[in-house]
Order: C-alpha cells, then sequence, then structure tokens
C-alpha cells in the first residue's frame, strides 16, 4: 500500500506486473490528451495506435497502484483524431496538484535522457541503470540522476504592505514573488538573504518555509518562503528586477501569477494572513 503522503504516486523504474499500464504520452514537453476530456493518462487499451508513433518508452512508477510509463511520440501522431496536444502551463491550470507532478516528471525525465546520452566526462555513450533512474558510464563509474534545480521563491511582508517585483521580461503591470537559483555552497536561508539583497536591495529575517512545487520550466523544484523586512528601502538591480514596489493586501496589482503556482499561493498566504 503506497502510503497517501505520496499523493498517488511511487517513483520506480522497473514495472511491477499490474494488471493495467497507464502512458502519458508525450511530444517534445507537451502532452498528448484526448480533446476536451481532461485525463492526463490513458490506458493500454487506448494506446494500440500510439504504438506506431512512440521512439522510446520509460517507466515512470506506479500512479494510484497501476504501473505507470511516458511514451516519447515522433509529431507525425499529431495526425491522430481526437487528440490535441496540451503544454504544460496549460496542465498547471487544468489538473491536479498530483497530475501536473506527474506529467512534469514525465516530460523531465525524457528531457534527461535526451540530453545526456553521452558521459560529459569521457564522452561515451551512457546505459540505463538496472537500479535505479540513473543514466551509467561504464569507463568512469559514474551514474548521472535527472538534473533539479532548487530555487528560493519569496513574499517579503512588512505589516500589511508585500514586496513584489517585476522581471525585464515581463510585461508592464504584471508582478510576483521574488526568485532565485541556489548557488553551489548556498543554504536555501542563505540564497533567499543574498537574492533579495541582490535584486531588490532589502534585508530580511523571520524566514519562514511554506512549501515547495515543481516547476518544470525546464527544470527547477520550488521552495516557498514568507520572510519579514528588516530594511523598507527598494534599489531594483536593473538587470534582472527592472521594478518592484511595497503593495498593501487590499491594492495589490491586477497581474499576479495563478493560485495554481507557488508565487501565487505565497502572495494569497499572506493576504489570508492579514
Amino acid at each position: 500500500m503506497i502510503p497517501e503522503s505520496l499523493q498517488h504516486f511511487f517513483p520506480a523504474n522497473k514495472l511491477s506486473g499490474s494488471d493495467d499500464l497507464l502512458v502519458i504520452p508525450v511530444v517534445g514537453r507537451d502532452v498528448l490528451m484526448a480533446q476536451g476530456s481532461g485525463v492526463l493518462v490513458v490506458d493500454k487499451t487506448a494506446t494500440d495506435i500510439m504504438k506506431f508513433y512512440c521512439q522510446r518508452r520509460l517507466v515512470l512508477g506506479q500512479w494510484q497502484g497501476v504501473d505507470c510509463e511516458v511514451w516519447d511520440l515522433s509529431p507525425e501522431c499529431r495526425s491522430m483524431p481526437g487528440y490535441e496536444l496540451v503544454d504544460l502551463r496549460s496542465l498547471l491550470r487544468s489538473v491536479s496538484d498530483q497530475e501536473f507532478s506527474l506529467a512534469s516528471r514525465a516530460v523531465q525525465m525524457l528531457e534527461w535522457q535526451k540530453t545526456h546520452r553521452f558521459c560529459g566526462s569521457c564522452g561515451e555513450p551512457t546505459s540505463c541503470s538496472a537500479d535505479d533512474h540513473a543514466l551509467r558510464c561504464l569507463p568512469c563509474n559514474i551514474s548521472l540522476y535527472p538534473r533539479i534545480s532548487p530555487c528560493i521563491i519569496v513574499v517579503v511582508v512588512d505589516g500589511e504592505r508585500c514586496l513584489l517585483g517585476r522581471q525585464a521580461s515581463w510585461p508592464e503591470g504584471r508582478f510576483s514573488a521574488l526568485a532565485g537559483f541556489l548557488e553551489a555552497g548556498e543554504s536555501a536561508e542563505q540564497a533567499l538573504h543574498r537574492e533579495v539583497f541582490e535584486e531588490v536591495g532589502v534585508h530580511v529575517d523571520n524566514i519562514r518555509y511554506m512549501g515547495s512545487q515543481v516547476w518544470p520550466f525546464p527544470g527547477q523544484l520550488m521552495l516557498g518562503f514568507l520572510a519579514d523586512a528588516k530594511t523598507t528601502d527598494i534599489q531594483v538591480d536593473g538587470l534582472e528586477i527592472a521594478e518592484a514596489g511595497w503593495f498593501h493586501f487590499s491594492q495589490l496589482p491586477e497581474r499576479l501569477p495563478s493560485i495554481q503556482s507557488m508565487s501565487g499561493r505565497l502572495i494569497a498566504h499572506f493576504v489570508n494572513q492579514v
């Protein structure tokens, strides 16, 4: 029995021998879904025609107690009647958190295999490990695992105000929480202090961890925090952040991230707390 805390999914690199087989059909970084169904996985009876387009298949584990694979389909599968390609950002708004995590895993695992066909040290071809989800370089005797890039994302709070920023590449009026990648040797807390200071010149304390979210754009793990402001003067870096400001909870910008994203959840949590 899979623990409920795993939210219906147990990762594995081998089939368990369940009676049925569930498949996530993927083309590039998009998922092939039956039109209007909203159903992420298809069972083996629906994959009879898909197998002719399947270039590669990879075991993901067990989803709701049933073996689950991701199939890498050729672009020609677009001609299949009754199906459509759905990008991950659209999935974020249309499926559950658990299903989005599963789709993210499927896309990222395929991409990892495509980009690690050869060892970065000796250049020899890699092979799939028999023991876990890893690619092995036999001459170097090393294992290559799927890359995950941890990021912090934080809403800085000053009483009834929160600090939001706009990236230079975003359109006018669109704001979100501050975020950034962890550097080698950094803790999440150190990265948070550094990123907030680098981007907007603000010092923080009383950091509270709120949760995490898979963010496959292309392969991040977002670590969500709230933090209190020690200083409030803003000095944007002008590089990553083009604009930042303190916003009262009752006068937030109109263009905010969706509640399905970690940023949106942090902002909503701040508002609810106030």
